[in-house]
């Protein structure tokens, strides 16, 4: 099936979770076709290319694909077999391709996932060991030709038992490329998934310098100066950590984010490609649904992308939520995310409003300034834009990208889980405001950890949180709209209704923060009181649509963890 610049295989169903090519193609399943990245792979100037995408797009399976295609099989009939996989696919058309590079290159390629429970350096080290020496074992057949050689029978031989001493752990890679190259009279290529991964975990468990500074030499010592036996490496992951020290001696490295135009088309599916898999199984009624929650990634090219895992999830479950946010660690972000400046509050609530900002990206990042305090938000705005939880906007401008990511936001902001805050805002919109009053005062002593409520920035502060609070809002079809000119105000939060959404309700909030006084109830109360008044008083809710069945008012005062709401419900409000 085709459409527009889309080619989709169609198997009996698309399947969640595979993250290898061969796998996928075997077990039937529909596969769009991706496989012109072989050929701008081969066209790259580049020696070493390093692609940055947001996790679950895609990576690990083109990276498998590069595999499949390039590698020389152990067993000649299985180049058969690989035809199988590509047959039909675009690639296949270019004959110059096919013929110069089909199986005919020696592949070494090393997938750095799952190091979360690395807890020391010790332990990570014991585990690419024995990465290393199932490597080694993968390509034995090179064995006899390396045996002939004393010195590279010992080495190989400690290698492939697991028996390392340090230098030769970290030339590992290197010999094996000469082995490989000498065996096979042609260059390898090389294949590194997850480069980034371990960094993160040592960081995380305050062993960086040590593993930053070995894989720094395995990998230089793989990637630099090895001409005579590398063709071309490519490498993915999720952070651009690179030049920073880990791979900082890499003069040959190209760095490729999403929005550059290589590769942009390759990780990550486009319109046309979400058209036709939505065609297939027979659900293009919900594109204008999957387009609110899944689309706004934007390329270098100008293209919009769909994370691939949630289109996938959404098409066997056929429903539309957050499917994209629970699948990968976010500890380092939500680590950091509120030791950040009154200038990050600030702009986190306009990105809450739906707004584009304008802030600095990293060109690379070393996990080691995440301690200096004073780039914090350079070092997050980074880590946020290339974890996906940003994107840019046609002006180069940061904004959330979708429905989906807006929920995660929202839960980093209250510290609470989804239903507790559907709960809450339900409560709200039915006009149940003794019940609503009462779980919203038990939710603010219980997670306003996150940010410092005694400081002078405390009312910019609360102000942040309520509006990730009821950022659910957004999410079920309503308008959250803050600090806007209305009736003869300025009014602090509004919650708007739209003709699709059940509970036609508006709601206006106006905070007050009492400062420097002692705890006192009455004064708290007379807080709230005075805000509820002018709210009446400046009729903010004057510009509400007609079809709004009730407004909800509520005045909120608060003294740290302490909150009075003063409300009540308009039946009547438009002159």
């Amino acid at each position: 099936m085709t459409h527009g610049t889309a080619t989709l295989f169609a198997g009996e169903k698309i399947l969640v979770g595979l993250d290898s090519f061969k796998e996928i193609v075997d077990r039937g399943s529909t596969i769009i076709d991706k496989t012109l990245l072989i050929s701008e792979f081969i066209e790259c100037k580049g020696i070493v290319s390093l692609v940055v995408r947001p996790r679950r797009f895609g990576k690990t399976i083109n990276l498998t694909m590069l595999r499949e295609f390039f590698s020389i099989p152990i067993h000649p009939d299985n180049k058969d077999y690989r035809y199988e996989l590509f047959k039909d696919t675009k690639i296949m058309e270019r004959s110059d391709v096919y013929n110069k590079y089909f199986c005919k290159y020696p592949v070494i390629f090393l997938s750095l996932k799952g190091y979360e429970s690395c807890s020391t350096w010790s332990s990570m080290r014991a585990r690419l060991c024995q990465q290393l020496a199932t490597l080694y074992n993968d390509h034995h057949y090179v064995y006899y030709q390396v045996s002939q050689k004393i010195l590279n029978k010992s080495r190989f031989d400690r290698i492939n038992s697991g028996k390392f001493k340090d230098g030769v752990t970290e030339d590992a890679l290197l010999y094996l490329s000469k082995y490989l190259k000498d065996y096979h009279r042609n260059k390898c290529i090389v294949l590194i998934d997850e480069y980034d991964h371990p960094l993160e975990v040592a960081y995380q468990h305050q062993y960086y310098e040590e593993a930053c500074g070995f894989f720094a030499s395995l990998f230089g010592a793989l990637l630099k100066g090895n001409d005579e036996n590398l063709e071309k490496a490519l490498l993915v992951g999720v952070s651009r950590v690179a030049k920073s020290g880990y791979l900082s001696g890499l003069n040959n490295l190209q760095v490729f984010p999403m929005h550059h135009e290589v590769f942009a088309n390759y990780f990550g599916f486009t319109e046309d490609e979400i058209f036709i898999l939505l065609q297939h199984n027979g659900k293009e009624d919900q594109l204008d649904g999957v387009r609110q929650w899944y689309n706004g990634y934007r390329a270098g090219n100008g293209l919009n992308l769909y994370n691939p895992w949630s289109i996938i999830s959404f098409i066997n479950e056929g429903t539309l939520k957050a499917h994209w946010i629970d699948t990968g660690g976010t500890k380092t972000i939500k680590d950091l995310l509120w030791n950040s400046t009154e200038d990050f509050k600030n702009n986190t609530s306009m990105l809450l409003k739906g707004c584009a900002i304008n802030v600095r990206i990293m060109e690379d990042m070393d996990y080691n300034v995440l301690a200096q305090k004073s780039n914090i938000d350079n070092v997050l705005w980074t880590l946020l834009y290339y974890a996906g939880y940003l994107t840019k906007d046609k002006n180069d401008n940061l904004c959330i990208p979708n429905m989906e990511v807006s929920t995660e936001w929202q839960e980093w902001l209250t510290n609470c889980n989804s239903f507790e805050l559907d709960s809450m805002l339900s409560l709200l919109l039915q006009c149940r405001l003794s019940e609503f009053k009462e779980q919203f005062s038990r939710f603010i002593m219980n997670s306003l950890s996150y940010y410092d409520v005694t400081d002078k920035m405390a009312e910019t502060n609360y102000h942040v949180f309520i509006i990730g609070l009821f950022n659910q809002a957004y999410c079920r079809g309503y308008k959250l709209i803050s600090n806007r000119e209305a009736g003869t105000g300025r009014f602090d939060l509004k919650i708007e209704p739209t003709e699709k959404v059940n509970f036609k309700t508006g709601v206006f909030m106006e905070f007050k923060v009492l400062k420097n006084e002692k705890q006192n109830k009455k004064k708290l109360q007379d807080k709230a009181n005075e805000a509820l008044e002018q709210i009446k008083n400046k009729r903010y809710f004057s510009d509400l649509p007609k079809f709004t069945k009730q407004c909800v008012i509520c005045g909120v005062a608060f003294q740290g963890k302490d909150v009075y709401i003063a409300s009540e419900v308009l039946n009547s409000w438009q002159n």
